[in-house]
């Protein structure tokens, strides 16, 4: 892959968003250009792990990857406000204008806590982030009767999670579509089993209900109160989440690039991931259109390497790599011991290619830095499960000061809705750690090469 020598040094290459793609991206394209990836976090976000985190101590420092150390000066901590395509700059809110010769938006998408962090504030402190989850993890051992509003892939998996670690838990599911996990390619023999897979965890699934008063239901979720569903049910809960949908965070690029967006506020692009009559302003990840309805990280790491490539084939003269969809993907973890996989046509039940572990691995590894299980010489400890416990013994008097805020602005703005099914996961990656320590100095896991 020529990058055209000192003269791709030279070269001005923004990345607006520090997600999966922009992330993958920037460790691509670090000190080969004169790179800058901006982010209004601290950290990398590892939304895979996120759920986890809800019902194991500690699980957050294994979620958030601190970007300085792997990219130095080339990231800048700040909020992207508005492009100039005209004059090739980038204006930050503080009013600082950065010039660019090539343009990558990695705005990503916002949704619910707590599988994103961004729709509920601009979280950039991870000891803030830290204790939303904790106290999380508190809300779910006092809560007897759980009720999740969504059922895409962050809804079905939060329900893995609480149900595995939780057994004693009356969690219910609800749904508006006939079938779990929306998307046209994904086929009945997959949601079948990821259903069965629910109903052995005894969780409750509601199909083709959808909430009605969610208006009348705590903002933060906690509290006692009545869900009703619009089959004239109604279900007692103490503690409710809504998993109901994800939103591009279009903000950023809404006024010069309104003509190039779709429905759903994400940008159209070309074979080469260029946004439509641009060649010199890249779109990857959720706030593009390349994938159609799965967006999903591994979709993004395939972006960012094309890109990475295309940038540099440009500024060498030769000509570009296009970009091909594949077939339909998905790797859903139902708890810690079980999940379903579906590549193209082919579906694999009790898969734990992605619950083990949730590929926590695999993105220090990307970003050039050592997990922190690794550094403390062994890894995460599992939850302690407290189903079974008397009431008399259940954690209790959860401080309403320090509850959850309501949902607010997001780091990169927010656009239209799009579908619930959100995380995903990546192909090809090992489930589990060597189960040595001396497998784990030298094991890797594979890269994604188109």
């Amino acid at each position: 892959m020529g990058g055209g020598g000192s003269k791709f040094r030279s070269t001005r290459v923004i990345i607006i968003g520090g997600g999966y793609g922009g992330v993958a991206l920037a460790m691509a394209l670090r000190d080969k250009c004169q790179l800058t990836m901006i982010d209004p976090k601290d950290h990398f976000f590892h939304n895979i792990g996120a759920l986890r985190a809800c019902v194991e101590p500690g699980f957050t420092k294994n979620i958030f990857i601190p970007y300085a150390p792997s990219l130095g000066k080339a990231f800048l901590q700040g909020r992207a406000k508005s492009i100039d395509l005209k004059g090739k700059k980038v204006k930050l809110d503080g009013g600082q204008s950065l010039a660019y010769d090539y343009l990558v938006l990695a705005t990503g998408s916002s949704g619910p806590f707590p599988g994103k962090l961004n729709r509920v504030l601009p979280v950039t402190e991870l000891e803030l982030a830290t204790e939303m989850y904790s106290l999380t993890l508190e809300k779910i051992k006092s809560a007897a009767n759980i009720v999740i509003m969504g059922g895409g892939a962050v809804g079905v998996e939060l329900a893995g999670e609480i149900a595995t670690d939780f057994p004693g838990k009356n969690i219910t599911l609800i749904h508006p579509h006939k079938g779990l996990i929306d998307g046209k390619r994904f086929g009945d023999k997959f949601r079948k089993e990821v259903k069965g897979q629910l109903d052995k965890l005894k969780v409750n699934v509601l199909l083709g209900e959808r909430v009605v008063n969610m208006e009348e239901l705590p903002k933060d979720g906690f509290g006692k109160c009545k869900v009703k569903t619009d089959a004239r049910k109604t279900l007692d809960a103490d503690l409710v989440f809504d998993c109901t949908g994800l939103k591009t965070n279009s903000n950023v690029y809404t006024d010069q690039l309104d003509d190039k967006m779709d429905s759903q506020d994400r940008l159209r692009v070309n074979n080469f991931l260029q946004v439509e009559g641009q060649t010199d302003v890249y779109a990857i990840g959720d706030c593009c259109n390349a994938d159609a309805d799965l967006n999903m990280a591994h979709n993004a790491g395939l972006h960012a390497n094309l890109v990475a490539m295309n940038i540099q084939l440009g500024v060498s003269g030769k000509n570009y790599k296009s970009y091909k969809p594949g077939g339909p993907q998905m790797i859903l973890s139902i708890g810690r011991d079980h999940g379903v996989t579906q590549n193209g046509s082919r579906v694999l039940g009790m898969n734990k290619l992605k619950s083990h572990e949730l590929f926590v691995d695999k993105y220090w590894k990307l970003m050039k830095q050592a997990p922190p299980a690794k550094k403390q010489g062994g890894a995460p400890k599992r939850a302690k499960t407290i189903a079974g416990r008397p009431e008399a013994q259940q954690p209790k008097n959860i401080s309403r000061s320090k509850s959850m805020p309501p949902s607010s602005g997001n780091p990169n703005g927010q656009g239209k809705q799009t579908t619930s099914s959100a995380g995903g996961g990546a192909k090809g990656t090992k489930a589990a750690p060597p189960s040595n320590k001396k497998q784990q100095a030298s094991a890797g896991q594979k890269g994604k090469k188109k």
